[in-house]
């Protein structure tokens, strides 16, 4: 974990140089689970950070460092560059992708056969232009006063009720 922490902030200097940029990013976890293999974190306030599933490191090695280490800083560079309107594996996205030399894939292919999964509810919410299933940690979000837009309309979504 300790050589992944430090590839990933060399990553980022080397970004931060090359694009003439600050990367907030302090705080570099190895605490993700499930299918995903890293995710960057943006909160409200305070500084982005990265999340390493520790698992698919462990297990995936070198693959997992020469992957997944260049996607989530790809993602947190794009963001500084261009904000946060820009698609998550957009145009922008994969530019960085290059700068780093890294094949701009979506999705990892590590084997999941070793990890449990919680399959998460599904709740129906509605704009303007279509529906949209949100898992249940996004439906919770909204409970608590969290607001999410359509990409497509820009309406926010609002709870689809069953029998509607």
């Amino acid at each position: 974990m300790q050589q992944s922490a430090i590839l990933t902030r060399q990553l980022l200097c080397r970004a931060s140089e090359h694009f003439n940029i600050d990367l907030p990013c302090r705080d570099i976890r190895f605490d993700l689970r499930g299918k995903a293999a890293g995710m960057v974190v943006f909160p409200r306030t305070g500084n982005p950070y990265i999340r390493y599933n520790k698992l698919l490191l462990e297990q995936n090695g070198e693959a997992f460092l020469s992957q997944t280490l260049p996607h989530e800083v790809a993602h947190l560079v794009a963001y500084v560059l261009h904000g946060r309107s820009i698609r998550p594996h957009g145009k922008e996205w994969k530019a960085v992708m290059e700068f780093f030399g890294a094949d701009a894939v979506r999705c990892h292919n590590f084997s999941l056969d070793n990890h449990s999964v919680k399959k998460l509810r599904r709740f129906t919410y509605a704009c303007q232009c279509s529906r949209h299933q949100l898992t249940s940690i996004r439906h919770n979000r909204i409970l608590k006063g969290q607001r999410y837009l359509c990409r497509r309309c820009g309406e926010e979504l609002s709870a689809v009720h069953e029998g509607s």
